[in-house]
């Protein structure tokens, strides 16, 4: 009966009506973690950075040595370094050809898909923001300024080298006090968007230098941004009114689109095709809007009573408008999951379902048993889905043809891994070339035994 979303640090429940899901309510929800930590883990294999051994340390049990058949291979295991702080956020993370690339306070690393280290970079201080995208290998992060929780700090990070290719201050905030907290980044080719609470900015990747699109009229303030394939903004203001706009590769306006009065933009799931949901005043949810590559209303999803779970993290100002997992498109299709429900032939369930993106309704609806089933990206016309770990079971890859039915597993994560691949916290997910990753977006450092930084799994 509700879609969950991530909003103002918490998940609220859009509910759908009879009217197809256009003017749902809403109460919000408390929740926890899909997969929360627990107490009852066995020590892992770590590795330190360079290590050639898969990811074991000295003496270290080696995960493989218990492959059963048909499992994946544990290409490696990083466990997670000790940090200034505990549930300290460690944004940062991307894939590229042949190794990843995970940032973890000042450092900057790169890790081999065959194991060891590619490349280490160190900053002066801990990056606190960073977009998912890549502009041809390079990639704009913030780290700490000066000032307490002031990331405002910028520098452009070569990601095939490791290196730095410029470095300077973030543009002049208008923010009351003059800081740069709770920063949301979003790149597209040559554009970073930037927005923190009280402030934002437009710069380009390969200078650093600020682009000054048309500001949004008195009363009126950028909430965030997200990028790929094109960059999106979105503003609201004091007298109720919203807006969604694309940027052009210069910076300019392409196209403005009003949102209905009262409500606004609190998640980008898709800049291209656009698809965002809708919030009100309340932040009780208005639904989940798709729009044309002209910036003209294309549906809004037939969500019914339906609850859905995409993961979008906690984002207490709203900054990381395009941060949220669990959720891919094509061109005319858009997948979201389901909540964990009880079915009573199977147990707990959990399903994706499809919707046309033309007229928003629902296509088609694929079912497990057992396990949450989060979208991941789209591979051709299929969709590539990840069934995380249950209580007894490892996770899995799996896909999905572009009419739905059986999901075709594509990668069985072992079962001597299950329970670090639980204990993840928070985490990104990349499935890419045939390997999978899995990366933590922060280390609470609570725990007496050594939490996970990224583990990786092949063939």
């Amino acid at each position: 009966m509700a879609v969950l979303l991530a909003a103002g640090g918490g998940m609220y429940a859009a509910v759908g009506g009879d009217d197809g899901g256009k003017n749902p309510t809403a109460s919000p929800e408390t929740t926890t973690p899909s997969h929360p930590k627990t107490q009852d883990r066995t020590p892992e294999p770590t590795t330190g950075d360079g290590d050639n051994t898969g990811g074991r340390g000295s003496g270290e049990s080696d995960p493989n040595d218990q492959r059963r058949a048909g499992e994946a291979k544990v290409l490696y295991q990083k466990p997670a370094p000790e940090v200034s702080k505990s549930n300290l956020e460690v944004p940062g993370f991307w894939a590229m050809k042949g190794y990843v690339v995970k940032a973890v306070e000042n450092k900057i690393i790169a890790y081999k898909d065959e194991g060891g280290s590619k490349w280490t970079l160190t900053l002066p201080k801990a990056v606190c923001a960073a977009p998912t995208s890549t502009t041809d290998g390079k990639v704009v992060v913030a780290y700490e300024g000066h000032g307490r929780d002031s990331c405002s700090q910028l520098t452009l990070i070569d990601l095939n080298k490791g290196a730095k290719l410029w470095d300077h201050s973030a543009p002049e905030t208008d923010a009351m006090g003059g800081g740069y907290t709770n920063v949301g980044m979003a790149q597209s080719g040559n554009l970073v968007g930037m927005a923190w609470f009280g402030g934002s900015a437009v710069i380009k990747v390969n200078d650093g230098k600020e682009v000054s699109p048309e500001k949004p009229s008195a009363g009126c303030s950028i909430d965030g941004y997200a990028g790929g394939k094109v960059l999106l903004r979105a503003y609201s203001c004091t007298n109720g009114t919203a807006k969604l706009q694309q940027l052009t590769p210069s910076g300019s306006i392409k196209w403005t689109y009003t949102i209905r009065k009262g409500f606004k933009v609190s998640n980008i799931f898709s800049s291209s095709p656009a698809v965002v949901a809708l919030i009100d005043q309340d932040r009780r949810s208005g639904g989940i809007l798709a729009l044309s590559d002209q910036g003209k209303e294309r549906s809004t999803l037939a969500l019914g009573k339906q609850s859905y779970q995409p993961e979008c993290g906690t984002d207490i100002f709203g900054t990381n408008m395009g941060n949220c997992e669990g959720v891919a498109g094509s061109a005319d299709t858009f997948y979201l999951p389901t909540e964990m429900t009880q079915d009573h032939g199977l147990g707990s369930t959990s399903e994706i379902h499809a919707f046309d993106l033309t007229t928003g309704k629902r296509k088609w609806a694929v079912k497990v048993a057992e396990r949450l089933l989060l979208p991941l990206n789209m591979d051709g016309k299929n969709l590539i889905a990840y069934e995380k770990p249950s209580y007894t079971a490892p996770g899995q890859i799996v896909r999905i043809g572009p009419d739905g039915g059986k999901p075709k597993p594509l990668l069985r994560l072992p079962q001597a891994t299950r329970k670090a691949e639980r204990d993840f916290y928070s985490a990104t997910h990349t499935y890419r070339n045939g390997n999978f990753y899995i990366a933590t977006n922060r280390i609470t450092g609570t725990d007496t035994t050594p939490e996970n930084l990224l583990m990786a799994f092949g063939r």
